[in-house]
């Protein structure tokens, strides 16, 4: 069973998997015995009050939303219509081959332990991260929010400049900032905003990043002397050790792998 608000999309979808196509979530509420939910994040917690009245007794509401404090709030309500709710976020887009093996996190709602043990029996083969919703939220305020902020600025950055050229002298570091920008600029307008304006601790991590780069903009022009011991000082509090370069080792060679496909054309940002 499956429903979108853009019906042509389901109908494709179900048509491609086999599935059945609905004219309302509501209908498949009724009827499912698990639901998956995929909503954009401003619309989640709406979702979930308005479908867990319909579910089914003993049923399952599983959603993935990127955000979870106001989504868990919402989820909270299973409990007076003896609905099992669940809360994920897997921590991979479209572009991974296999989903076996990704790394997915559980915010818990109710009872953690039959949480952990449906999303086990969902996806038997993957590894699981339990942590609580503000947890989530303020750690996604760097690797989601952040980033997808500073990608921006890049792109925004370089997007007068002649692309056909800054592709042939590209080299290594700067191939892997480019395919991150592109990642991010592939992603849907609406979940960009979202990732950024809906998580109550991205505006303090992007100020702190405004702040830190006019500071080192202030180091570099006043007191070159310093940026010595301002490197050394990242160095010591990021991972530099071997895990961290077995992960760079490992990014650079699909960077490789990936940069004929990357900049083989002339199309821009």
């Amino acid at each position: 069973m499956l429903f979108d608000v853009e019906v042509s999309k389901a109908k494709t979808i179900a048509e491609k998997f086999g599935a059945a196509p609905f004219n309302s979530i509501t209908q498949i509420a009724c009827e499912a015995d698990l639901i998956f939910l995929c909503t954009p994040i401003k619309e989640t917690p709406k979702v979930i009050r308005s479908i867990i009245p319909h579910m089914k007794d003993g049923s399952i509401l599983c959603e993935i939303a990127s955000l979870k404090l106001k989504v868990i709030e919402a989820l909270k309500t299973c409990s007076a219509q003896n609905v099992q709710p669940v809360s994920i976020h897997p921590m991979f887009g479209p572009d991974v081959e296999r989903i076996e093996g990704q790394t997915i996190i559980l915010v818990p709602v109710l009872k953690p332990e039959n949480e952990l043990n449906i999303t086990r029996k969902l996806f038997p083969d993957n590894e699981f991260i339990i942590v609580d919703a503000e947890s989530h939220d303020s750690y996604m305020a760097a690797i989601l929010s952040l980033s997808y902020f500073v990608n921006l600025a890049f792109a925004k950055s370089i997007q007068t400049m002649d692309f056909k050229l800054l592709r042939r002298l590209a080299g290594s570091t700067f191939t892997v900032q480019f395919a991150l920008a592109q990642s991010v600029l592939d992603e849907s307008s609406e979940l960009v905003e979202s990732i950024i304006n809906e998580n109550p601790y991205a505006k303090d991590m992007i100020n702190r990043f405004i702040d830190e780069s006019k500071h080192l903009r202030r180091v570099l022009k006043k007191y070159p002397e310093g940026f010595k011991a301002l490197c050394k000082d990242l160095q010591a509090t990021m991972n530099l050790e071997d895990e961290g370069r077995r992960i760079r080792r490992e990014l650079f060679k699909a960077l490789r792998n990936r940069r004929t496909e990357c900049f083989k054309d002339d199309s821009s940002l």
